[in-house]
């Protein structure tokens, strides 16, 4: 099962990469992505800036949306999740468009969230199954997407915002939460999307 994390400049590049291979991955990092990209997932890391990072992606928009459609899975983490939208308050630039709406800054309480904040089940999906009906989990953004009922299934309860913290929709899957700074249930929630993505 192998995972292609793309490197467009995110500032945790490795320790994503960690916890993928911890999570039985077989993984790879590169610059550049291919026509016909040879992963059975494509990561999307998650520290950075949403102008850089949609600079970077966009050549690339058309392999991974054909990509996607052969059945490749796609990981957004943070900032890879804002890239899934059309467009962002943080910066210029284009996103992938998978999802319709603008990705906006945080407007209640320390701005930028930073720690562990408890995450609820909203929808039923296995890839909830390590967080029960919820879990602390590991934040850090100034950003969240707009809650869209159809695709959310799990937001951040906290003195913050309640913001989408899980998205499914079709073969992408977006978190807002940090997997590999989630500690134990961060690792058996990438434990359980490659058992998901073997079947």
């Amino acid at each position: 099962m192998k995972a292609l994390v793309f490197n467009y400049g995110a500032s945790n590049l490795y320790s994503v990469a960690s916890s993928l291979e911890r999570a039985g991955f077989e993984v790879e990092i590169s610059s550049e992505i291919s026509n016909e990209i040879d992963a059975d997932l494509l990561v999307l890391p998650g520290v950075g800036n949403f102008a850089q990072a949609s600079s970077a992606v966009e050549q690339y928009k058309l392999p991974i949306l054909e990509s996607a459609l052969r059945g490749m899975a796609v990981l957004g983490i943070c900032l890879g999740l804002h890239l899934m939208f059309e467009e962002s308050e943080e910066g210029k630039g284009k996103g992938l468009g998978i999802i319709k709406g603008k990705v906006k800054r945080l407007s209640r309480g320390k701005v930028p969230h930073m720690g562990w904040s408890l995450t609820k089940r909203v929808k039923d999906s296995e890839l909830l199954e390590p967080l029960g009906d919820s879990a602390w989990l590991y934040y850090a953004h100034s950003y969240a997407v707009p809650y869209v009922e159809d695709i959310t299934y799990a937001i951040s309860d906290n003195n913050y915002e309640k913001v989408p913290s899980l998205i499914i929709k079709d073969q992408f899957i977006g978190v807002q939460f940090h997997p590999e700074k989630s500690g134990k249930v961060g690792l058996e929630f990438l434990k359980k999307l490659r058992e998901v993505l073997r079947r």
